[in-house]
């Protein structure tokens, strides 16, 4: 008779294998895969996209990345995004944190479908390639206190479709006072398909990762934390504020409305799912969307907010509520 301690060993060896199956494959081609030796680990590490990385960029007159830098270390991140503003809340130094955030990051949704097919601007990191760049930073291990992960919006929904929410999609979707960005968005190809936003789907595409983190950092509290309300549930219109001064304003755009709604369920109820913890953000930045008289997102080279930000990103006021809410979860 195989021993319950046995079995309960076998299922985690198994998992743990799984996922360096995964890592493995996440590696450029003709690199070695190495099971990472043993580390202390660091406090925080943080797994995320722009949202996460928020970059003193526009992504327009400013590039994102550093050129000067290779791989994840090209990847810009703002000095007052909420990793760096939680890191001082908890009161570490910059050896005791990995940050390997970066903006167009996915949860797994790559340049190329299964059916071949090439999608331009999906050249994104994915969390396992930035989960693996922590592993062999000796980043996860028995000191490790915090792995926040915060990503899917930039995914595709279906896992294998070709439609995403990228930046193109979305300012297309705003600028277009003829067609919107209405939930017949979804039929006509222009928008993903909200229906497959679900927990079940998005727990799946991160259930490796989160094994991994488990097995290796076994003190770590896992914090998937969500996006800020960019506009209140039942809302249709979109705002884009232009050099502070200009509200553009799409009145038919609840298809983009309902993908947060849907993608902040789905997290939601994939950390339940996991047993890992849940970080509402959106609560805590109510009333401060897109549309709203005190907006907590850049505009576009808006001085009044963040002349270098990103635009539909948080502030950096809206950082400092999200690292708060965070915290709050961890203090």
């Amino acid at each position: 008779m195989t021993s319950s301690w046995t079995t309960g060993r076998a299922v985690r060896l198994w998992r743990l294998a799984a996922v360096v199956g995964v890592f493995a494959a996440a590696v450029t081609e003709g690199s070695a895969w190495a099971e990472p030796a043993p580390a202390p680990g660091r406090a925080l590490v943080v797994l995320g996209d722009s949202y996460t990385a928020n970059p003193p960029c526009d992504a327009v007159l400013v590039k994102c990345s550093d050129e000067h830098a290779t791989g994840l270390r090209s990847c810009l991140h703002g000095p007052t995004s909420w990793p760096v503003q939680l890191s001082a809340l908890m009161g570490l130094t910059a050896e005791d944190v990995e940050n390997n955030s970066c903006s167009s990051a996915t949860i797994d949704t790559g340049p190329v479908t299964s059916t071949g097919e090439q999608v331009a601007g999906r050249n994104g990191y994915t969390l396992s390639q930035e989960a693996l760049a922590a592993a062999q930073d000796g980043a996860f291990g028995p000191r490790t206190r915090v792995v926040a992960i915060q990503l899917g919006f930039n995914d595709a929904w279906p896992r294998d479709a070709a439609i995403t929410a990228d930046a193109a999609r979305v300012f297309t979707c705003v600028v277009d006072l003829v067609h919107g960005c209405d939930e017949d968005a979804v039929a006509q190809g222009r928008w993903p398909d909200l229906d497959s936003i679900t927990g079940a789907a998005y727990a799946e595409r991160i259930r490796k990762v989160v094994d991994y983190v488990r097995y290796y950092a076994p003190n770590a509290r896992i914090e998937l934390v969500g996006y800020p309300e960019v506009a209140p549930a039942d809302a249709a219109d979109w705002c884009f504020d232009l050099f502070g001064l200009v509200r553009w304003v799409q009145p038919r755009a609840r298809a983009m409305v309902e993908f947060w709604n849907r993608l902040q369920l789905a997290e939601r109820e994939a950390a339940g799912r996991l047993g890992i913890d849940f970080v509402d953000t959106q609560q805590a930045t109510a009333g401060h969307g897109l549309c709203s008289a005190e907006p907590w997102f850049n505009g576009f080279l808006d001085p009044g907010i963040n002349l270098a930000g990103l635009p539909f990103h948080p502030s950096p006021h809206g950082d400092v509520v999200v690292a708060a809410t965070v915290y709050s979860h961890v203090a």
